[in-house]
């Protein structure tokens, strides 16, 4: 692996996080929900650019849009998003969300979500882990058809259905599938031994700051356009520095 363009702390990840989904035209209340989920995939000992910024990327090109509809088919509901383009993972993130917590509590009732075409699955793994949903699996294909399962578990670990530590390559949208898995025994015998990313990464991390790689170019660039330019008036006036330091 490259070296680290730079280490983070977990406070500045929700700072350029959530302003840099902002810049790339995410209401704001969205982009802090994107900047929590930045922070959970970090505290699982991931790189958060590296994961998120695809789907920036994706609404800046118009692939991905943030609006959605919600049907009910076969008893699944389903989140679709509109005008035929892919759903951004950072709207299905929130919208399951906001399903899971209107589910009866009754496990045998709870039907499956299903958000179809959505351009980074993993995303929205982040923002159920980060809503401390435990519990909960979700899954998608991934390349040549390999199925991706991940386990939401307590205190911010989760567990991968892939052998190792790295992440198979999403090269398309996919349909993400969320059911609870609380109180279902098979699901405890599937999980067994599956790959930990453990939410204990997050002590270590405050000492040492995260460290982001390539794809911090990106977020930074979608940051920036959150700043507004200086002037010799704006200065005049107590934006920024003042004209002589007296500190």
């Amino acid at each position: 692996m490259s070296s680290p363009e730079l280490y983070l702390s977990f406070n500045e990840i929700m700072f350029y996080f959530t302003r840099a989904a902002a810049g790339a035209g995410v209401p704001f209340g969205l982009a802090e929900d994107f900047g929590r989920a930045a922070i959970w995939i970090a505290g699982s000992g991931l790189d958060p650019s590296g994961i998120t910024a695809n789907a920036l990327h994706e609404l800046e090109c118009g692939h991905s849009c943030l609006k959605a509809s919600l049907t009910e088919v076969n008893k699944e509901i389903l989140l679709t998003a509109e005008g035929g383009k892919q759903l951004s993972a950072i709207q299905a993130g929130a919208a399951l969300c906001d399903l899971i917590s209107a589910q009866p509590e009754n496990p045998k009732n709870m039907q499956s979500i299903v958000a179809e075409n959505v351009d980074c699955p993993l995303l929205v793994c982040a923002a159920i882990g980060s809503a401390n949903y435990d519990g909960w699996e979700i899954s998608w294909p991934a390349s040549e058809e390999i199925p991706c399962s991940v386990l939401i578990c307590e205190d911010g670990s989760w567990k991968s259905s892939w052998n190792g530590r790295e992440i198979p390559e999403q090269v398309a949208a996919a349909d993400v599938k969320i059911l609870t898995v609380n109180n279902r025994e098979e699901y405890y015998e599937k999980w067994d031994g599956k790959t930990v990313y453990s939410g204990s990464n997050k002590k270590q991390l405050l000492e040492t700051g995260v460290p982001v790689y390539e794809s911090w170019s990106l977020i930074y660039s979608f940051f920036t356009r959150c700043l507004v330019p200086s002037t010799e008036e704006s200065r005049k006036t107590g934006a920024g520095a003042g004209l002589v330091d007296t500190d």
